[in-house]
């Protein structure tokens, strides 16, 4: 077959007939084109009437499954916050049983809405939430849901103010067969994971939470970084690399609330991605997720770089991490003033190797938690602020090698390897004490509460270094706030001992000893020339002494001269402008109690031994003598106790009778001695089976307030009492008792002139505190 082709001009186109056409009117055509559009408008308009009943149908149900949603959420919501395991369980889906079995375990540890670990504190509101607070993500065939809400914590900031932070929470819905059910993510819910490197942090996360893994990417591998750079001794090696995986899986939460796991992660750690922890929703909900993330990567690295042997010392480490946590401003130091004061007020001696034996060795588990603990053990308090003081030392360690020290079996060799040579545990006691005090709300006021007085502080310390000890005697300028030494001209190697009452006269003794034979000189000291008080020698193995002090009643100065020589008492008083043997002076046989103002004196003659060793006058009695200070003035007072002043005019003395023991008291010139109160008055203050022995008492000044000292013996054991007896304005009767302290303490050794301080001494024949 084939074809030829040919051009019209070699041959010309065969005319075919056209078909004859009839012409059809303009009316008719017109009226068709018009049938047509009213066809056309009515299907339209019946579909769009079809397409609006079903949009309604659909908007209808969107809004019932919206509000079913809303109420259902609400209500799992109020069982969480009741914790209430029945009800919630009742409205879990059962879809994956995994994850079903890890919400129970959250609910029933309470972290389903809380976050101890993170420090965050859920805030249930008062108001349920409404359909304007929720943002609805419903399935096409709506039978699942993503409801994404605000829920709010309270979060203490690195400053340590407490604020209420919103974050976005997601909650994932399926319908089951009566109602809808808390289930896990459907399929496609976090998409693929992605791994971010850093210069040091690997972060791996996924699709779902990019827009904020990103950014903490970047944050957390930046906080490594300065960590390197700023944290001395951290040691960051060259392959020091730490990754960390944003789980989506919800156990997460119990690993992370098991602060072990994450002290042992080493360089891999797991936490939960922020969809889990709530989605910030503006910079300062960035800012607090941020800070948590970063206490436990910090938390973790800490632990890495320094091998800490978990879980030893916990209340240590935790305090130390703390401490940096701090200087990397992502947590608040939680000592506050109050506390400090709060410590001295529990009566904390800073004698921090007495105290802490249990707490060093072992300590409750959440000592070793992220969050704040609630210790009603202030002792926590007393750790925190040990490790403060001592990373302000010079001498002392970086707080990273503090951590890597905690091998240590003791904290005495703690401290001993923390602050290296210059660790001495008294000085270390003295010096804490004053710290603890310099940081209390007293101790940080910019003026004192009252003047202080014109006056000087006098020191007088053993120097025991050389071969043998002598004395030193120091000056405190209170208007300067400098030390100044004393008695550097006078040519004395102050070797035995040294009294002064008022920083201008010093009495000092020096000593020499021969065998049993003991010589004593004794000096008045004001400026540079000694003035010889007497040169005696004495057996040194009889009972017999001499001593020489000084005593001051207001503006008058005396020196006092005491012997005792088997048994006899020999007081003598003279002036401190003429002060040796041949001048003026007023002797007494018996012990001495001195008015306040130095006007009258009781002079008490034993009518029994008297254990000198001891000097314990509790049971002696004695011939008591009222006298004048020159002797002109005497009026007998009888056989008694030994007799206490109360002021300047009164005085008493505490005595045994068939019913315990009673204070009785008198008033100058008037000698008779009326009862002021007795045992049973006291013991309502102390336990009923406390034996109350018979007390010391001395009157406070400045109030109309009486102290006793007690010892209290029990079965067991024997406690010492302070307690306080308000008096009448005259001192006449009784108002209220009260128990002030109880411990270990032998007397009350002196008194703050305004009466706010007591100094309590403990002696035994071993020791003196």
């Amino acid at each position: 077959m084939s074809f030829e082709w040919r051009t019209d001009e070699e041959q010309g186109w065969t005319e075919e007939d056209k078909p004859k056409t009839t012409a059809v009117s303009q009316p008719f055509l017109r009226r068709r084109w018009r049938f047509l559009l009213v066809l056309l408008v009515s299907v339209t308009a019946v579909w769009l009437a079809v397409q609006w009943q079903i949009n309604q149908r659909v908007e209808l149900a969107t809004v019932e499954v919206e509000s079913e949603l809303l109420a259902t959420h609400n209500f799992l919501l109020q069982t969480a916050v009741d914790r209430d395991e029945d009800l919630f369980r009742a409205n879990l889906s059962g879809r994956d049983p995994g994850w079903e079995e890890v919400q129970k375990t959250l609910l029933s540890e309470g972290l389903l809405l809380d976050r101890p670990m993170l420090g965050w504190q859920h805030e249930p509101t008062q108001e349920r939430l409404t359909p304007e607070d929720v943002t609805f993500n419903l399935t096409p065939d709506l039978r699942g849901a993503e409801l994404l809400y605000p829920q709010n914590y309270a979060i203490t900031l690195p400053d340590g103010v407490t604020e209420t932070v919103t974050l976005q929470q997601t909650a994932v819905y399926r319908e089951g067969n009566t109602r809808w059910l808390y289930a896990p993510p459907f399929d496609d819910f976090w998409g693929e994971w992605v791994t971010d490197e850093g210069e040091l942090v690997t972060l791996i996360y996924t699709e779902r939470d990019a827009s904020v893994a990103e950014r903490l990417a970047v944050d957390l591998d930046a906080l490594v970084v300065q960590m390197c750079a700023e944290l001395v001794d951290l040691n960051c090696g060259v392959g020091l690399r730490i990754h960390v995986r944003l789980d989506t899986n919800p156990d997460v939460w119990l690993w992370l609330n098991d602060v072990e796991n994450v002290l042992k992660a080493g360089p891999r750690l797991n936490l939960p991605t922020p969809t889990l922890v709530g989605m910030p929703t503006d910079d300062a909900g960035y800012d607090v997720l941020y800070r948590a993330y970063a206490v436990e990567l910090a938390t973790a690295v800490l632990a890495y770089q320094t091998d800490y042997d978990c879980c030893r010392h916990q209340l240590f480490f935790r305090a130390v991490r703390d401490y940096q946590l701090a200087q990397l401003g992502l947590q608040a130091w939680p000592l506050e003033p109050t506390m400090y004061s709060q410590i001295l007020a529990n009566g904390f001696d800073g004698d921090v190797l007495s105290h802490w034996t249990r707490r060093w060795q072992e300590a409750p588990p959440q000592f070793l938690q992220v969050w704040m603990i609630e210790d009603p053990d202030p002792i926590w308090q007393q750790v925190y602020m040990l490790v403060e003081y001592v990373a302000g030392q010079e001498t002392a360690v970086s707080p990273t090698q503090m951590m890597r020290l905690l091998n240590r079996n003791s904290y005495q060799g703690w401290l001993a390897d923390v602050l290296l040579a210059e660790y001495d545990a008294p000085l270390f006691s003295t010096q804490f004490l004053e710290y603890i005090y310099a940081q209390s709300q007293d101790g940080q006021l910019a003026s004192p509460p009252i003047p202080f007085p014109n006056e000087q502080i006098i020191a007088v310390c053993t120097d025991t270094e050389i071969n043998a000890s002598r004395n030193r005697v120091y000056a405190y300028d209170l208007a300067s706030r400098s030390w100044a030494e004393r008695l550097t001209a006078i040519d004395m190697t102050l070797g035995g001992y040294v009294s002064t009452v008022d920083g201008v006269h010093y009495i000092v003794s020096e000593n020499e000893f021969e065998g049993s034979l003991a010589t004593y000189q004794f000096y008045l000291v004001e400026g540079e020339e000694p003035v010889l008080l007497e040169e005696t020698t004495v057996n040194s193995s009889q009972e017999h002494f001499i001593y020489y002090d000084l005593l001051k009643f207001g503006d008058e100065m005396k020196v006092l001269r005491y012997e005792y020589d088997q048994g006899d008492f020999s007081y003598i008083l003279r002036s401190v402008a003429c002060p040796t043997a041949g001048c003026p002076e007023t002797e007494f046989s018996g012990i001495l109690t001195f008015s306040p103002d130095g006007a009258y004196v009781i002079e008490h003659i034993p009518v029994d031994e008297i254990q000198m060793a001891t000097l314990d006058l509790t049971e002696a009695s004695f011939e008591a003598t009222l006298y004048s200070a020159d002797k002109e003035f005497r009026r007998p007072l009888g056989t008694h106790r030994i007799i206490r002043w109360l002021n300047d005019q009164q005085y008493g003395f505490v005595q045994e009778d068939g019913n315990g023991w009673q204070l009785f008291t008198a008033t100058f010139p008037n000698s008779e001695f009326t009862p002021l109160f007795n045992k049973v008055d006291i013991q309502a203050a102390v336990n009923d089976d406390v034996e109350l022995a018979q007390p010391n008492f001395i009157l406070l000044p400045s109030s109309d307030d009486l102290l006793l000292y007690a010892q209290g013996i029990t079965n067991r054991e024997t406690i010492a009492y302070l307690i306080r007896v308000q008096l009448t304005e005259d001192l006449s009767a009784v108002e209220q008792v009260e128990l002030l302290w109880e411990g270990a303490f032998s007397s009350i050794a002196s008194v703050s002139p305004d009466g706010r301080y007591l100094m309590l001494a403990d002696y035994n024949f071993l020791s003196s505190s």
